[in-house]
């Protein structure tokens, strides 16, 4: 049999910073209330744990927070304000896909004969002769039109 004495004045206290990690039992239960606040960072939580995002402070997602594979509906964006500088050089878009357009005199002179409906073969024409050139004087600023003798 092993004798065990106590002093009086020791009995159930602990002296402060007398309990380390290493003492502690692996199974003890031991109440939040008991430890100093806690700061818990990224490398204390486990890869596979499952925090709700309610747990989580606002986070601000960023472009580069999503893959580039994302498929992300155009409904989670805000309103997208489209430029000329977002559109690709090559992309086919289609007349009824762009606002009315006003047409002016600039956007007309830039266009060649060739490009002009029928204007050099002379066919959808109405009459008895074959339009064969249209030119523009512009000395004169008039529409010259050639046609079959």
């Amino acid at each position: 049999m092993v004798e065990v004495k106590f002093k009086p004045a020791l009995v159930g206290t602990v002296p402060d910073g007398s309990v380390t990690d290493v003492k502690v039992a692996a199974g003890t239960a031991i109440a939040k209330s008991k430890l100093a606040a806690l700061e818990i960072v990224n490398a204390d939580v486990a890869t596979g744990a499952a925090i709700a995002k309610a747990k989580l402070a606002a986070l601000e997602i960023v472009n580069a927070d999503v893959a580039t594979g994302a498929a992300i509906a155009k409904s989670k964006l805000g309103a997208l304000a489209i430029v000329n500088a977002d559109v690709d050089a090559g992309a086919g878009i289609v007349k009824s896909k762009l606002a009315a357009l006003a047409i002016v005199d600039a956007d007309v002179s830039a266009i060649g004969v060739a490009k002009v409906t029928d204007a050099v073969a002379g066919t959808g024409t109405t009459g008895d002769k074959k339009i064969i050139k249209v030119g523009w004087d512009s000395t004169t600023e008039e529409v010259i039109v050639d046609h079959e003798a």
